[in-house]
């Protein structure tokens, strides 16, 4: 009687257990990067005046995304399905999300600033060690130019 209930209590267990992220889905590591990526051509779109325009490069822009990850819409549907369904899992990669957008984000202000205080210095210039000074001193008899006079002669 006792191997009877420990079985049944097995079985249970055994059943009990919530399956994972189905196989057919998009797993969760690589839905964060496509949502990442969804939400960097969202904001983008928001930057056009024309809606129809916007509508266009949206458009071939969610195709490429698609292509990036070897997705497709259908796909991609179905798993934020899912994902809506399963509101643990959306929160814990939207926290991700939202790390690696307010990570980008202070990196752009960063790279912002240091244009906006070096006026003079514009994009690789920004990241190029900084020059070594010149060596303003003339020495007595140096020729600091490397110029040489040639006389020339006309005939």
């Amino acid at each position: 009687m006792k191997r009877f209930f420990v079985i049944l209590i097995l079985c249970a267990l055994l059943y009990a257990c919530k399956p994972g992220i189905p196989k057919d889905l998009i797993q969760p590591d690589k839905m964060e990067k496509v949502l990442y990526d969804i939400h960097i051509v969202d904001g983008y779109s928001a930057s056009f005046a024309n809606a129809d325009s916007s509508k266009k490069v949206i458009s071939s822009l969610y195709k490429g995304i698609y292509k990036k990850y070897g997705i497709d819409s259908a796909l991609y549907n179905q798993s934020l399905d899912y994902y809506y369904k399963h509101p643990d899992v959306m929160k814990t990669m939207y926290d991700n999300i939202s790390l690696n957008l307010n990570k980008e984000k202070e990196g752009l202000s960063r790279t912002i600033a240091l244009e906006n205080s070096n006026t003079s210095l514009s994009g690789a210039a920004l990241l190029a060690p900084p020059a070594k000074p010149l060596d303003t001193t003339f020495k007595l008899g140096s020729n600091p130019l490397k110029m040489y006079s040639v006389d020339y002669q006309v005939q």
